[in-house]
């Protein structure tokens, strides 16, 4: 075996130190720069592009009435059933008048005895056979007889019921031989020539109509998915109470009810409104509810400003946001058309920082 003396080993090691040194101190250090945060962004569009907005409404019919008659007594004859179509003054249904007749009658009599007293009394004071208080007395006789009659021949014509307009039997509440009490319902009545549709409608859409109420007629349609149909509607009304639980208003739209359709009370129905027509300002905007932030200091969203190209700074703005719509949350102040909105990558960017669009 080769022996190497412990001198020249030592010697060889020194220079390879030397010769690792060396080279470590060849090399200069590399500034690299840290790439940018990739975000991905909206770009806010004109509140034209955005117009609608949909709500779920529920039809109702334009004109209803519980019918009932304004006496008791035995209901003997019910002329009509469910579905049923009739015309305004109809009989619909009858009581038994035997004991009204009998107290017509009564009272009938009761008249004519007054009437022909009342009559002797008017040519017998000309005459001064008889006193004054006499004549006065047989007068109220007569007065009281006359309004006898008309109360009893008034409830002999409330034993029959008559519709009181054109329109569709809805329901019946009662069957025929029973006993029914003044006032109790016994008929559902419905005018389905137009029916109506209610939605509510919360305060954030509420106070940015513009009170006349011509505009939304044209700007609103009612669509039926079941039938898959649509139809345009006409404003009608809008309560000014909201809710006490929901806090919103109802507002009501009318519409003919079609002739190769029958829309009836109780289907559901969305009804879409353009908001160029009142129903919105120019100022509303709708962005992806994910991208709208929230803290202590409120609603938020990140803005990037574009600095030169594909790189953009970002920028913090606090934002006013109204409800959540299938178009997405309603910002009502804070961004402007055009801006470019953060949707990914928030939690992971700051206010100042630059990122790459």
């Amino acid at each position: 075996m080769l022996k190497i003396p412990a001198l020249h080993a030592a010697g060889m090691l020194i220079v390879g130190l030397a010769v690792i040194l060396s080279g470590c101190g060849e090399r200069a250090p590399v500034d690299v720069e840290k790439p940018l945060r990739p975000v991905r962004t909206v770009t806010v569009s004109s509140p034209e592009a955005t117009r609608l907005v949909e709500f779920t409404a529920v039809v109702d019919a334009a004109r209803k009435a519980d019918l009932s008659f304004k006496v008791s007594g035995e209901l003997v004859r019910l002329l009509v059933k469910p579905g049923d179509q009739v015309v305004s003054g109809q009989l619909l249904a009858k009581l038994d008048d035997t004991d009204f007749r009998i107290q017509r009658d009564e009272a009938q009599s009761q008249f004519n005895k007054a009437k022909a007293d009342f009559d002797r009394a008017q040519n017998l004071i000309r005459q001064q056979y008889i006193s004054s208080a006499d004549y006065d007395q047989l007068q109220s006789q007569y007065n009281s007889a006359k309004a006898r009659l008309e109360t009893a021949s008034n409830n002999l014509r409330y034993t029959e019921l008559y519709a009181s307009f054109a329109g569709i039997i809805a329901s019946k509440y009662t069957e025929n031989f029973q006993e029914v009490s003044a006032k109790q319902p016994i008929l559902a009545l419905h005018d389905l020539s137009e029916v109506t549709l209610n939605i509510n409608l919360p305060e954030s859409v509420i106070i940015q109509f513009s009170g006349d109420r011509d505009e939304p007629d044209t700007s609103c349609i009612a669509v039926f998915d079941a039938i898959d149909a649509r139809y345009p509607l006409r404003f009608k009304e809008i309560s000014t109470q909201a809710d006490e639980v929901t806090k919103t208003y109802e507002a009501v739209f009318s519409m003919p009810n079609p002739d190769d359709r029958l829309i009836l009370p109780g289907m559901a129905a969305r009804v879409i409104c353009d908001k160029s027509h009142g129903v919105v300002t120019d100022n509303l905007f709708y962005l992806p509810p994910h991208s709208v932030l929230k803290d202590s200091s409120g609603h938020f969203v990140f803005i990037v400003e574009a600095v030169s190209e594909g790189v953009g700074q970002v920028k913090r703005t606090a934002v006013t946001v109204g409800e959540l719509t299938p178009l997405g949350i309603e910002v009502l102040s804070g961004v402007s058309a055009g801006n470019q909105v953060i949707t990914a990558g928030m939690s992971k960017v700051s206010d100042g920082m630059k990122v790459k669009i």
